[in-house]
């Protein structure tokens, strides 16, 4: 490491998102309603006093839990998101079934409400900041994200995230609960899933591809390596994948294969394992004869020398001539493999 232990920021504030979506291609966060109505940025069901955002009016949780409208607020926030080519995927949060948001246990009508309610103000929220199309994307645990896209998510697109985590547990139960889904669900099935839905990437766990768990789920399986990597590229055709956890030993296969990483390890001065330098923007800042040059720096001829070069690495399916249309000076195609800041800056110690 270079000038020093690095400070970092609590998870999904303010301060963390605009550290992550300056250093690194884009971030992620996650999106909450409060009983009265504030868009916060929090991830866990609880606060760390315990309370529910869903049942709590924003003054109790403020300590714990910045405003989405407060991080649009910040220039060198939503200017990079806008005009940079910078990518924010935003995870909609159903609520703990005992907060009694969303219909509590017995969901039904009053979840589908409830997460109406939130993807309606999040989407007017950057439809007003004018952010394009192919820079965002909603997606959500909670398998009533589809039909509430359908009325709710305007011309921004959604994925599901699967398998299926609950609301409730801790870290060890959701995850319990969540094996019967991860079993039954391969890939190439998840895969054929996300297309049927028009959902623009695969979200997918690292646990596809990586390590002896990738030969849980029934049917075929893929990986990083060999024939596990070729099955796999053969499969997606170039779809794009955001991957997570991407640890910093496995973030480099990772992008070689053309895949997106959603990293917990933000240091910007951290280097790979074996010594060798890391690029935090892969995507927004491509080589120009060996040198790494801003994306929307760069001519409209050499983003599409880039554009075109990724297509034949990675085996697009997509036409150059779409290719041409996405690609602008603030736009870059789905598929490009990004270095995504999970929760801004990776996720606190202790947190879900």
């Amino acid at each position: 490491m270079v000038g020093g232990a690095w400070e970092k920021p609590r998870e999904n504030s303010v301060e963390a998102l605009l550290y992550g979506i300056e250093h690194a291609d884009g971030v992620e966060m996650d999106l909450r309603l409060t009983a009265d109505g504030e868009v916060v940025i929090h991830h866990d069901p609880r606060t760390p006093g315990g309370l529910f955002p869903e049942s709590s009016d924003y003054s109790e949780i403020s300590k714990h839990s910045d405003r989405f409208e407060d991080l649009l607020s910040r220039e060198n926030f939503t200017s990079r998101w806008v005009d940079e080519g910078r990518f924010v995927c935003l995870e909609l949060k159903a609520p703990h079934p005992s907060s009694g948001a969303g219909g509590g246990w017995f969901r039904g009508d009053a979840m589908r409400r409830h997460m109406s309610e939130l993807m309606g103000k999040v989407r007017e929220m950057i439809e007003q900041e004018e952010v394009p199309i192919s820079s965002t994307v909603f997606y959500s645990f909670d398998p009533c994200i589809t039909k509430v896209a359908r009325s709710h998510s305007g011309d921004y697109r959604h994925a599901r995230l699967m398998p299926k985590l609950r609301q409730w547990g801790g870290w060890n139960v959701q995850r319990a609960a969540a094996f019967p889904s991860f079993i039954s669900t391969s890939v190439p099935r998840m895969l054929s899933r996300q297309k049927k839905l028009g959902a623009p990437m695969l979200p997918l766990a690292l646990e596809y591809l990586e390590g002896w768990t990738r030969h849980v789920p029934i049917g075929t399986s893929v990986g990083l390596r060999g024939r596990g990597l070729q099955r796999f590229n053969k499969i997606r055709k170039g779809h794009p994948v955001y991957v997570w956890p991407a640890p910093l030993k496995v973030e480099p296969r990772l992008l070689d294969a053309g895949l997106s990483c959603i990293s917990d390890t933000m240091d910007s001065d951290l280097k790979y394992p074996d010594g060798i330098e890391r690029c935090m923007r892969p995507a927004t800042m491509p080589e120009i004869e060996g040198v790494r040059m801003p994306w929307n720096e760069i001519s409209q001829g050499e983003r599409r020398g880039v554009v075109q070069k990724w297509r034949k690495r990675w085996s697009w399916s997509v036409t150059p001539e779409e290719l041409s249309i996405i690609t602008t000076e603030s736009t870059l195609p789905w598929e490009a493999p990004r270095l995504i800041g999970h929760r801004g800056v990776g996720k606190d110690p202790g947190t879900l």
